[in-house]
């Protein structure tokens, strides 16, 4: 199957000319500008501040902990118990209510490894923010800025300006609207979702299976399984008790392994989650790690990691979460303020 089949399976609001004349680019970097932003969070980011070119007035003080501990360490409990803790802590929490007309907003920034864009001599890398506004019938907006173009080596650099130095941020980013029934790039309206164990992953296996046909039992389909939920977690209107039972089936998952306090990019500061490695053909394997904030269930960032035969562990990509809320309309867009995360001591 081919990258734009994967992505127009998954992501099917984004329009044509996103992924026509890319079919070089990594799908896990496109996988990264087609990703769904996150949960209630607003986090600083001053070198992409200037970048933005949509933003919505959302003002809010995130508490983050500064969690015990050594950094990446693992630790003796296990993942299972911290997703549980995770759940429980989403459970206790008050469900966001839309009216009509309301919208659900969401923002995040992604960075991934060079790309090759198109029939292009040279590699480029550069940062993504994601904006969705969904409404309750699942009709809404979606806008892909494009940010920080680096070349990875002068070669690709030189190449680019022989090319005439064409606008590269230009060219990633877009605009996308979608009708009802769409309910974002991941197109589950997760209101409808079972909270039943065996219910809910009976659903996540066949959705899961449907958009990368990963066999369940392998190690690719516990990696595919633990980003699929990690993904339904974006969603910022989905009630707690759906997103309890997905925190719930995610620390049912076979092999995944607690991390622990973790920092990752942007200054997040979480519990990190990690599936066991998917081997790759040449050795070593990779694996993706979800990072929680512990005081509020929230998902902060996903990173993909990629570990070579002799056991060194890279990061391949990540995202990050950076702000969620309610919002009235998605064409009167004041400028966001940013607000510097607090930290206190537990």
């Amino acid at each position: 199957m081919s990258i734009e089949t994967l992505i127009r399976q998954t992501n099917p609001l984004m329009p044509d000319d996103v992924t026509s004349g890319h079919s070089e680019v990594p799908r896990e970097l496109l996988d990264e500008i087609l990703a769904t932003p996150f949960r209630q969070t607003i986090r600083p980011r001053p070198r992409l501040i200037a970048a933005v070119l949509v933003v919505v007035a959302i003002v809010a003080v995130v508490v983050t902990q500064t969690l015990p501990g050594p950094v990446n360490a693992p630790q003796s409990a296990s993942a299972a118990a911290e997703f549980h803790k995770l759940s429980t802590v989403v459970s206790s929490l008050p469900a966001d209510t839309l009216a009509p007309g309301q919208f659900v907003y969401t923002d995040s920034v992604s960075s991934g490894p060079p790309a090759h864009p198109g029939n292009v001599p040279y590699n480029v890398q550069f940062d993504s923010t994601r904006q969705f506004w969904v409404a309750p019938d699942g009709s809404g907006k979606g806008i892909f800025t494009a940010s920080n173009v680096t070349f990875p080596t002068p070669q690709d650099q030189a190449e680019w300006v022989a090319q005439g130095s064409p606008d590269i941020a230009a060219e990633f980013t877009r605009t996308s609207t979608f009708g009802p029934g769409n309910y974002g790039p991941m197109q589950v309206d997760e209101f409808t979702l079972p909270t039943d164990q065996a219910q809910l992953s009976s659903v996540i296996a066949g959705l899961v299976t449907s958009a990368t046909h990963a066999q369940p039992g392998t190690a690719n389909f516990t990696t595919e399984e633990f980003g699929y939920i990690g993904q339904l977690l974006q969603e910022t209107a989905a009630p707690p008790d759906v997103r309890a039972a997905l925190l719930t089936l995610a620390g049912n998952i076979p092999g995944i392994t607690l991390v622990g306090p973790t920092t990752g990019p942007e200054g997040v500061v979480g519990v990190g989650i990690s599936t066991p490695l998917t081997p790759a053909p040449s050795g070593g394997g990779y694996s993706e790690e979800l990072i929680f904030d512990p005081t509020t269930g929230t998902l902060a960032a996903v990173e993909q990691w990629l570990t070579d035969p002799s056991g060194t562990k890279t990061l391949q990509q990540w995202t990050v979460y950076l702000a969620s809320g309610v919002v009235d309309n998605t064409s009167t867009i004041p400028l966001l303020t940013i607000i510097s995360t607090t930290t206190t001591s537990s």
